[in-house]
């Protein structure tokens, strides 16, 4: 996934873990964002082979959403994947490498409005729909409500750049992100890990004497 915004590489990792937040129990514990930054300042996400493409779909509108400047296509966050599931593209697309960004466009607009909404998205026009560009050059909108509608008029075409990536990098691990949410709630609540350990203990120990009084008593 590649974003071309005024982020900088502390602020993406964040803005990962605020949205993973979102979905606690939707990825494994290992699954693993590689956050680099290349030398023209663009910032590129490898994301995890796990991620379906429904979950790469909402990080992208995400990522869209939160911007708070006008920016025309080319600047969107854009996201390369290979469709391995039917979650949003039929089984006729499996195996198909595709970009996915954010779009307003439905399959009523003309060419003139999709020329022109595509270059005035502002803040208050938030993003609600992605587009799917697969490497036939086929367009589909997705507005997570429908099946994707086919676009008929689409100026961009299919168009992966291959990227050198640095040595160097910063990650984002579901395991340490849904943990320390959970940390955070138990304290809220006056329970630390340890507490919580406590009483667990304490609960079996309990449960334990008590079938044992229940049992002598009964023979």
């Amino acid at each position: 996934m590649v974003n071309s915004q005024q982020l900088t590489v502390q602020e993406v990792k964040d803005l990962l873990k605020d949205w993973i937040k979102l979905y606690p129990n939707s990825f494994a514990p290992d699954v693993e964002f590689k956050i680099y930054q290349l030398p023209d300042g663009d910032i590129i996400i490898q994301l995890h082979e796990d991620l379906s493409s429904m979950a790469v779909a909402l990080l992208v509108l995400y990522f869209e959403n939160i911007n708070q400047q006008p920016m025309a296509n080319s600047q969107q966050p854009t996201a390369f994947i290979t469709i391995e599931d039917t979650e949003v593209l039929l089984k006729q697309n499996e195996g198909k490498r595709a970009m996915v960004f954010c779009s307003q466009q439905d399959n009523k607009t003309t060419r003139q409005q999709v020329e022109s909404v595509e270059t005035t998205t502002t803040k208050d026009q938030n993003p609600t729909a992605v587009r799917f560009i697969l490497e036939d050059n086929y367009v589909l909108d997705y507005n997570f409500e429908k099946r994707p509608q086919p676009v008929k008029y689409c100026d961009m075409i299919f168009e992966e750049e291959e990227f050198v990536l640095p040595e160097e990098y910063e990650s984002v691990k579901v395991g340490d992100v849904v943990k320390k949410k959970i940390d955070s709630i138990l304290e809220e609540d006056g329970l630390t890990p340890k507490k919580m350990l406590m009483y667990i203990l304490c609960g079996a120990i309990g449960l334990s004497i008590g079938f044992l009084i229940v049992y002598f008593m009964g023979r």
